[in-house]
């Protein structure tokens, strides 16, 4: 059973919308980081499923350098009066990877989330040239002159997603613009982040697991002062997942990824949750966020 530590208005004020839990799970084929050679095969998208259907979907880049796979997974039950709510997944040939039957049946009630895989046209669970440039912020030109990847591109991304894949999504099903939800770990993790401070009101639901803050000695924590220091934002939940081999020290201090949510779980808007789980890696932690992020798609809030 999980440990939980829920905020007090008696004690540490920062935990007003904090929920620390400690998860012990046990998988012994966990590696620290995610197998970059490692080739998707086939997953649910191809088989008869019983709760989604699915419909592929194909874009190439502006600028021609990036092919991108969209998998979109409608519920084969009727939608909402409100419409669907919705489940966007970066990385999403590794996401798709994970997804099955069994975990959609353990999904509560009967709004199931359209899901939303975001990958690229290649076998592998990565385009590891690909997610450098898309997931991460502009970097000044003296620093990526001297980067052997080009990055940068999150911006680029963002439209993408917001202004391509949104419509041509809600052209597949009814949808609930009110209930969208975000997903993403390591570098996706950093896209998350990026879209929460930059774009606040293109989701409502926020999952980062690892986010990689280390990158660039802590680039993407800029963007949080200016986000905090809007005049209006927009009510979000947001959920940060830690697993234990999270790169937090290699350039900022101990425990940044926790620092992160206890500073975010202080703004009124937002109701924030931190899960640490101690044995899983990076590499592992990919899966093990997922059941989360689809419960939460739903506007469940994640315990």
């Amino acid at each position: 059973m999980p440990t939980i530590m829920k905020n007090t208005e008696n004690t540490m004020r920062y935990y007003k919308t904090l929920i620390l839990s400690l998860y012990f799970m046990m998988h012994g084929s966990a590696i620290a980081a995610p197998d970059l050679t490692q080739k998707v095969g086939l997953t649910v998208a191809d088989e008869t499923s019983k709760y989604y259907r699915f419909e592929q979907l194909a874009f190439t880049s502006v600028d021609q350098q990036r092919h991108y796979r969209i998998t979109v997974a409608v519920p084969k039950a009727p939608a909402p009066s409100s419409g669907y709510p919705t489940l966007y997944m970066l990385d999403g040939n590794a996401a798709l990877a994970t997804l099955s039957d069994q975990k959609f049946s353990r999904l509560q009630g009967a709004d199931l989330p359209v899901i939303i895989t975001m990958g690229y046209d290649t076998e592998l669970y990565f385009d590891v040239i690909a997610r450098a440039y898309d997931y991460t912020p502009e970097l000044a030109p003296e620093v990526q002159q001297h980067e052997a990847r080009q990055y940068g591109g999150a911006e680029t991304f963002w439209q993408f997603v917001e202004h391509t894949i949104k419509p041509k999504v809600a052209q597949l099903a009814n949808l609930d613009p009110d209930r969208q939800a975000l997903w993403g770990h390591s570098f996706a993790g950093l896209f998350v982040l990026h879209t929460l401070f930059n774009h606040p009101d293109s989701f409502q639901t926020y999952i980062a697991a690892d986010p990689s803050l280390w990158w660039q000695q802590g680039l993407i924590l800029k963007a949080e002062t200016p986000y905090q220091q809007r005049n209006k934002r927009p009510q979000a939940q947001v959920l940060i997942q830690r697993s234990s081999s999270q790169r937090d020290n290699e350039n900022l201090q101990d425990d940044a990824t926790r620092n992160l949510a206890k500073r975010l779980s202080l703004m009124p808007e937002l109701e924030v949750q931190y899960h640490e789980y101690f044995q899983q890696t990076h590499g592992s932690l990919l899966a093990a966020s997922i059941p989360a992020a689809l419960r939460m798609a739903q506007g469940i809030i994640y315990e």
